[in-house]
This record gives structure tokens, C-alpha cells and sequence, in this order.
């Protein structure tokens, strides 16, 4: 996966209960039920180490979320790169 100059990336679990997006690694596990609010959650809980330096979050996605039959395919669909500090 590249890197952009001067961001460390630090990789992440998404996956979703039936309700809400979940998102856990580095300590930190979060929860919301659309993904802009689990985004601005994310940013508020790392802020102390993108102050520092900006950061690229890989969310990987959870498998068991998945039906079987579409996991061949799933893996353009659901795992996603946010940068922060957020930028909108």
C-alpha cells in the first residue's frame, strides 16, 4: 500500500452489526451508524497524533460481514483509506 510523504498510516477493523459501523484497533473501539459519523468520531479520538503529524487510517474490512458469495469481490468495495485531519 503507498504511503503519502509525511503520514504514517496506521491500519484499522470495520465492520457493522446489522446497525452500526464498527471500527476498532490502536485501543480504540468506535461505533455509529453511518460512516461520515464514525469518520469525524475517528478524528476526534486521534487527534492528539495527527496534531503531530497527519495520519492515513486503512480501514480493513471485516470478512464475517460479508456473505460468502460476494467476498470474492468485496475487497474493492469495502476497505477504504481516511486521511486525517479530515479535509471537508
Amino acid at each position: 500500500m503507498k504511503q503519502k510523504k509525511n503520514r504514517k498510516q496506521i491500519e484499522m477493523q470495520l465492520g457493522h452489526d446489522g446497525s452500526n459501523w464498527i471500527l476498532s484497533g490502536e485501543s480504540i473501539s468506535l461505533s455509529a451508524p453511518e460512516l461520515d459519523d464514525l469518520d469525524r468520531k475517528l478524528e476526534a479520538a486521534l487527534k492528539p497524533e495527527w496534531e503531530k503529524e497527519p495520519l492515513e487510517v486503512f480501514f480493513k474490512s471485516n470478512n464475517d460481514m460479508i456473505p460468502e458469495w460476494i467476498r470474492p469481490y468485496m475487497d474493492h468495495y469495502f476497505n477504504r483509506i481516511l486521511e486525517l485531519p479530515l479535509q471537508y
